[in-house]
């Protein structure tokens, strides 16, 4: 019996063959915009490899963390990159049915990178977006040009997301029909999938009206919605590419795109590039080395509604943040402040 157990199996190259279809389904369990950025970082390993002389697949533990000393101390990349790099690999390795190489030391290099990073910037802790908050959207709103297609569609892209506390892929995901209006309500908006919902099965969110019709979300959606149904666009990606000539959507850049263009969806980081132009129009100033970015409205939304009075519960369900998530738990205890939530007020 025990040296029934202890035998190796004997495998065959067909218990080792993963069939088309199975590798496809992998494929679209992946976000495209991960799935891109997995890609480009795969490629950097293997350049790296190819002038090291290193076998990339499957990679040593040692090669792992030459790479990520190489990126951290020569290419003088943030941990949080390095980071990144580490997951591409490992999940390249996944997917290629090999085992992910033990990863031990090139976290110990990550961790020594980040304490690297605070002392030279004499912080401590992660460098975080500053947040857009309530009293801050009339003036980003109004930094938005409304003759132009583009200042229509920033402003809800603004607008919509310190609503809903939305990521930039998730706002990038959004399709015209994920939206529906609710007469003298608001907004209801699907989000089919998110970084906390990676099976997809899709969330619904509602945004009521709010009462300065300069700062609505809601009027935001559906001026950017009614501009693009006057020009035949009734489906596909709600916010679209906008040219330097007005044109949007698959008109954008003279009509000439491929389906790679994805119908001239817009970027999740475009979008990040359009909230933080939109700050610096509006005359708001980052704070030393923080700056504003696509997460402002994300972060900025969450701490108003906090100081608002907010139930914590339902301010995270409705950012679809993970129950327990540290990030948000930083987020209360910003709004807290020396308000009533302090638990040293009045203690002595």
């Amino acid at each position: 019996m025990t040296e029934e157990i202890a035998r190796v199996p004997d495998y065959r190259p067909a218990d080792f063959a993963l069939p088309d279809e199975a590798a496809e389904l992998i494929r679209e369990a992946v976000p495209e915009n991960t799935s891109r950025a997995y890609q480009s970082r795969w490629r950097s390993f293997e350049t790296w490899c190819s002038e090291q002389g290193r076998v990339p697949l499957p990679a040593t533990a040692q090669t792992i963390a030459a790479y990520l000393t190489y990126l951290a101390v020569t290419k003088n990349l943030k941990a949080t990159t390095a980071t990144a790099h580490l997951n591409a690999i490992r999940t390249v390795h996944r997917a290629s049915g090999q085992a992910p190489p033990d990863a031990l030391s090139a976290r110990k290099i990550i961790s020594a990178a980040q304490r690297r990073e605070a002392s030279r910037d004499g912080r401590h802790g992660p460098r975080k977006s500053v947040p857009v908050l309530a009293a801050d959207l009339p003036a980003v709103a109004a930094a938005c040009d409304l003759q132009t297609p583009s200042g229509l569609r920033d402003r809800a892209v603004i607008l919509l997301g310190f609503a809903l506390m939305a990521r930039r892929s998730e706002l990038a995901a959004l399709n015209i029909s994920d939206v529906e209006h609710v007469p003298d309500e608001g907004l209801e908006v699907t989000i089919r999938a998110s970084k906390t919902d990676q099976s997809a099965r899709g969330v619904v969110r509602r945004i009521h009206y709010a009462a300065r019709a300069e700062a609505c979300p809601v009027r935001a959606v559906l001026a950017w919605r009614d501009y693009l149904c006057e020009r035949g666009i009734t489906s596909g990606p709600l916010f679209t590419q906008v040219d330097r000539w007005g044109n949007v959507g698959l008109a954008a850049g003279g009509g000439y795109r491929s389906e790679e263009a994805r119908n001239a969806r817009l970027r999740p980081r475009a979008i990040g590039d359009l909230i933080a132009a939109a700050c610096s129009r509006a005359g708001l100033a980052g704070r030393g080395e923080r700056r504003y970015s696509g997460h402002s409205v994300r972060r900025g939304g969450a701490t108003s509604m906090l100081r608002n009075g907010a139930d914590p519960l339902n301010v995270s369900r409705h950012g679809r943040w993970a129950d327990g998530s540290a990030e948000f738990a930083g987020y209360v205890e910003e709004a807290t402040g020396f308000g009533d939530g302090n638990p040293t007020k009045g203690l002595l």
